[in-house]
């Protein structure tokens, strides 16, 4: 019996509908900070204009992100809102209508010069700091980095308003760095074109974007980005980046109070009644890898990590001689393209300067469809016990602390002790990010959102190569790049959890240059996973309706069907001639479902994408065409490997052995095989999709890598939602289940603002039926 199907009764909810639920809505508290300066929360927003809203009727900041792609100009995606939080921290916070309140003067911002060259008529460059003014209180900030015994301040500085509003103002303000400073007598010494400085990269870029608040606390993100403009960029050596800090009235003993090494313990301190909140910071430090705050002149000089690292693991151990790192921080070298993003906050009324993040209820978020493009209600079930496996293996396995703080394993295998701790090879895949912040969304549980956004700053600072916009290939040394790793929803994700600009701004870029790198191998044997920039391109289209970018998700959907083989399964990425083409011929089911992941996304907005939804289903197909009885066991699914050319055995050069495809001795199970076998059998409404799913699941136990743990928290959460179809008609919740035959699950409790239902599948006079009532708790 079928009752579901893939086009919901209505596409669009009513704004009427869900915006009745507004001023119920209960944010809670992340986290167990009892004390704030701000409440922030980044809320979904449903298909209708901005409303002005307060956080309990405090004088609330708000910023719309994003755009709905099929709802008038003005319909935002999110809505960030910061509240005067007063000093408290509630557990709950409720959404007002916003009162006439009386003004208050905001934080007065400008760009204040410092030091210029000795011979401004011949030779002019000149540094500014931004100062941040309220009443007598003030703080000025200028970025520069530590070469030798110096510190090189940034030039040639910009400082730019983005938005005002009575309760806050943006803006942005940049320079560049240089590395080595040319002197006049230099400038004179070279004639024509010999100066040995033009056209030769010599800087890092410095940007702040920062928002204050008309009560006094002031965001800062401060990145420091080896980007390039004049040629491809280099290392910058015996170099390391720093902050400078300049409090009016700060006396001798509170800065020597300060002064010295940063072990990461330091989550806040106080200049001339101006508080700091340093906590995110504060993590890039370690007792083995310390950084130091010491005075410079009129500065405060932070450098809040020893040095930019790269760790690697067992390749640069095979290509550079022994040692898992690619750089380390006690070499002192700002690798090409990298950065590191440097959040923290302070007061200038002299209260907390904490920032308390608040979120949204579950089912929220999915009735304005961030789960999935649908207004379905979340579901739990017998499934979450693997997903609480996932979410805490995630959070087991993250780096803690140091410069690569944030930074996910790709798998346990083959670990390197470094800097008294454990390491596994680096996984640099901007997928689990993504995924972290569904769990997050999901669970309200602090932790997984402060990974999620230390993974994705991770993964936007260090895994992305900023001079050439394309993400690393992990483990390898620069300048080695992967296409499949292009994958910037992560990025995407913490842009809106945090409004940061320059997130947006890197997700734009490695997209577009993603998909005319592709293009340059174009036309090709194979692009396998080569397409997964698809999926990035997709969700900027979903989230900011930049036509652009469903022009590029189309195409590059469209080249993923091209190079389908007639049997329906597909070819690795076959980019490039030698060993890059061979893997063309290798034929597996996670390259196929990888390569097809951004098509489904696709056809979630555009489900008549005829084309589209056939090469899915002819792979579909191709997967229940191969499956097969694994060895000992009673359950049929897949291998990692079923052919390669169309032939049962493969050459193993590691080895030098020939394996017979595919092997029955191990299973292979990725919870991608999920949404793609779950959507046909939706679309299709055929139970044998279904089944060969979970009879492939069936005695799986969950071990982490980054690929399984990015498709448990993606799309075990899809297939619980899909399996039941619960949207909201007013307080009304309706559904359209679907039942797939016995492997489906029994029951599941829908989450409504009612709290949950539980919803069952019961045999009544021989027909399956489904049925809820009020669940016991919650």
């Amino acid at each position: 019996m079928f009752l579901g199907n893939m086009r919901l009764p209505s596409h669009m909810e009513k704004a009427s509908t869900l915006l009745s639920h507004l001023f119920r809505l209960r944010l809670r508290r992340l986290g167990a900070d009892a004390s704030a300066g701000l409440w922030f929360v980044s809320l979904p927003w449903p298909r209708a204009k901005m409303r002005p809203l307060a956080l309990d009727g405090r004088t609330s900041w708000q910023q719309p992100l994003g755009q709905w792609p099929d709802a008038p100009d003005g319909c935002p995606r999110r809505l960030l809102l910061a509240g005067d939080a007063g000093g408290d921290a509630p557990t709950e916070l409720r959404l007002t209508r916003t009162a006439p309140g009386r003004p208050r003067t905001l934080p007065e911002v400008s760009m204040e010069f410092f030091e210029r060259s000795s011979h401004p008529t011949e030779y002019l460059w000149e540094r500014h700091f931004l100062r941040l003014r309220l009443g007598k209180r003030s703080v000025g900030l200028a970025l520069g980095l530590r070469t030798g015994m110096r510190v090189h301040w940034w030039e040639a500085c910009r400082l730019i308003e983005v938005t005002r509003t009575a309760a806050g103002v943006m803006f942005e303000m940049g320079g560049c760095i240089p590395l080595e400073q040319m002197t006049l007598e230099q400038m004179r010494s070279y004639k024509g074109l010999t100066n040995p400085f033009l056209h030769k990269h010599n800087w890092l870029n410095g940007r702040l974007d920062v928002r204050a608040y008309a009560n006094g606390v002031c965001e800062v993100f401060a990145h420091h980005i080896n980007s390039k403009f004049f040629d491809d960029g280099r290392d910058l050596r015996d170099a390391v980046p720093v902050i400078g800090l300049r409090v009016d009235a700060t006396t001798a003993a509170e800065a020597q109070g300060l002064c010295g090494l940063q072990d990461g313990t330091r989550h806040a301190f106080s200049l001339a009644g101006v508080t700091f909140d340093i906590r995110e910071a504060a993590r890039l430090a370690t007792p083995q890898r310390p950084g130091v705050l010491e005075r410079v002149g009129d500065f405060l000089v932070w450098q809040p990590y020893e040095g930019m690292e790269l760790y690697g693991g067992t390749c640069p151990m095979q290509i550079l001689g022994g040692q898992p790192f690619v750089f380390k921080p006690g070499e002192r070298i700002i690798p090409r393209g990298m950065a590191r993003t440097i959040r923290f906050s302070f007061n200038l009324a002299g209260g907390s300067a904490r920032v308390v993040r608040y979120q949204a209820p579950a089912w929220w978020y999915g009735v304005c469809e961030e789960f999935s493009p649908a207004p379905l209600l979340p579901v739990v079930n017998e499934e979450d016990a693997l997903l609480d496996a996932t979410r805490a293996a995630v959070r087991a396995h993250v780096v803690n602390g140091g410069f690569e703080d944030g930074s996910m394993p790709r798998h346990l295998g083959d670990p390197h002790e470094a800097d008294g701790r454990t390491r596994h090879e680096p996984g640099w895949e901007g997928e689990l990010p993504y995924a972290q912040f569904l769990g997050a969304w999901r669970s309200g549980a602090e932790e997984d959102h402060t990974t999620a956004l230390r993974s994705a700053y991770h993964f936007t600072d260090v895994v992305i190569d900023h001079a050439i916009k394309l993400t690393r290939m992990h483990g390898y040394p620069p300048p080695s790049t992967a296409m499949p790793m292009n994958r910037l929803m992560g990025t995407v994700a913490a842009y809106l959890e945090t409004g940061d600009p320059y997130l947006f701004e890197a997700a734009q870029a490695v997209t577009q240059t993603a998909h005319w790198a592709n293009k340059n191998s174009w036309p090709r044997q194979a692009v396998g996973r080569d397409a997964c920039y698809v999926r990035s391109a997709v969700l900027l289209y979903r989230y900011f309706a930049d036509e652009s970018f469903r022009r590029i998700a189309l195409e590059g959907a469209q080249m993923v069907v091209t190079v389908q083989r007639k049997n329906g399964s597909f070819g690795d990425q076959g980019g490039g001639a030698g060993l890059h083409q061979w893997g063309g011929y290798i034929t597996k089911p996670w390259i196929g479902l990888m390569a097809l992941n951004g098509v489904l996304d696709y056809l979630e907005l555009f489900p008549r994408e005829k084309t589209l939804a056939q090469a899915v289903k002819k792979f579909a197909d191709w997967l229940m065409s191969e499956r097969l009885t694994h060895q000992g066991r009673d359950q049929r699914g897949w291998s990692y490997q079923h052919d390669f050319n169309g032939a049962r055995r493969f050459y193993d050069f590691e080895k030098d052995d020939w394996l017979e495809l595919p092997g029955k001795k191990t299973p292979w199970h990725h919870e991608t095989l999920a949404r793609l076998l779950v959507w046909c059998a939706l679309r299709y409404g055929r139970q044998d999709y279904f089944a060969a799913w979970m009879e492939s699941r069936r005695g799986m136990v969950f071990s982490y890598t980054d690929h399984t743990a990015a498709a448990t928290l993606q799309f075990v959460p899809w297939v619980q939602a899909r399996l039941w179809n619960a949207t909201l008609a007013g307080d009304r919740v309706q559904w359209r289940p679907a039942y797939f035959g016995a492997a489906t699950p029994a029951a599941g409790r829908i989450l409504t603002p009612q709290g949950p239902q539980e919803a069952v599948w019961t045999r009544t006079r021989g027909r399956w039926r489904a049925q809820r009532k009020k669940a016991n708790s919650s």
